[in-house]
């Protein structure tokens, strides 16, 4: 048997058949599509006769699926999914569009392999040949008010606080660990009040960073951390870390980039420790052509796998 082709009046019979078993019915389906019923029990009849098989059960009886019809609805979905995706695509593509892209982001996001920030920056400049990209490393308290204000076009945080009117999705995660230097002159007794942790517990010297991400409170809670040192990046925390002020949180690819520095990672019960990084950007802003491709493209090609989540806006 030659396979099936496909013309556009059986892509829009299986619309149908998709929206009918959505509403479980043809008259709440007619309702949904603006069309009468006639129309929608004509195109469902089209359909089987297309396909020579019955795809529903219909009468007084109720509403139905055949065996037949609940494999036909799910291989619909999948194909109804990519068309559309397909026209987003198209349409995204087909517009020109010039100007300045303003993109922000906290320090060594892009050290993160699971980030492919540069991966995708090169699909939208290649995709948008004329556009001018500004890339700046801009400090996580500052990062969401700059957006607000429209000196940024979308910031990648690992810190969102939620601002109006801004909108945030998930995109890439992080693992982080608790690093000391190999040589720190009380590692072992730090080393056991870590694995063990008890009330009487000597405090334990501990590097904070002058931001905190929500992640990380449960460790300061659980341990007793006397603060020596403040950092307000990664970079400086490493420093302070090798040079034995005592314990510090770090990314855990950053950790492996300066292993010249001598770090150990100390072992915590709650490990590992896990960021999730989002991009954020105006809520007015969420249709404009480079805000969706460079999201479409970062969250498409991260290490994560997953689709997309609005996890937040601000307005609601």
């Amino acid at each position: 048997m030659s396979p099936l082709q496909l013309s556009n009046i059986d892509v829009k019979q299986l619309r149908v058949f998709a929206t009918i078993v959505e509403h479980e019915g043809l008259s709440a389906a007619a309702s949904a599509l603006g069309l009468d019923l006639t129309a929608i029990s004509r195109a469902l009849t089209g359909l089987e006769t297309r396909l020579a098989m019955r795809l529903c059960q219909r009468g007084r009886s109720g509403f139905a699926l055949t065996a037949q019809g609940k494999v036909i609805y799910q291989q619909a979905k999948c194909l109804i999914d990519e068309l559309e995706e397909f026209e987003t695509s198209a349409h995204m593509v087909s517009q020109t569009v010039k100007g300045h892209l303003r993109i922000g982001m906290i320090d060594n996001t892009l050290s993160n392999p699971r980030a492919r920030v540069v991966r995708a920056l090169q699909m939208v400049t290649h995709t948008y040949s004329d556009l001018f990209v500004e890339l700046s490393v801009t400090p996580p308290s500052r990062i969401e008010i700059a957006l607000r204000e429209r000196q940024l076009d979308l910031a990648i945080t690992a810190q969102p606080s939620y601002l109006s009117p801004l909108s945030y999705v998930s995109a890439f995660s992080e693992r982080s660990g608790l690093y000391i230097a190999r040589d720190h002159p009380d590692r072992a007794r730090i080393e056991s009040a870590i694995a063990s942790p008890n009330i009487n517990d000597k405090p334990i010297p501990f590097i904070a960073r002058r931001y905190k991400m929500p992640s990380f409170k449960q460790l300061e809670k659980t341990y007793s951390f006397l603060t020596v040192a403040s950092a307000d990046g990664v970079e400086t925390a490493a420093t302070l870390i090798a040079a034995q002020f005592g314990v510090g949180v770090l990314p855990s690819h950053y950790a492996e980039m300066v292993r010249n520095f001598n770090l150990v990672e100390i072992a915590v019960p709650a490990s590992p420790l896990m960021l999730t990084f989002y991009i954020a950007y105006r809520s007015d802003t969420a249709e404009e052509p480079t805000i969706r491709m460079f999201q479409k493209f970062l969250i498409g090609l991260g290490g994560d796998g997953a689709r997309p989540a609005l996890v937040a806006n601000a307005d609601k």
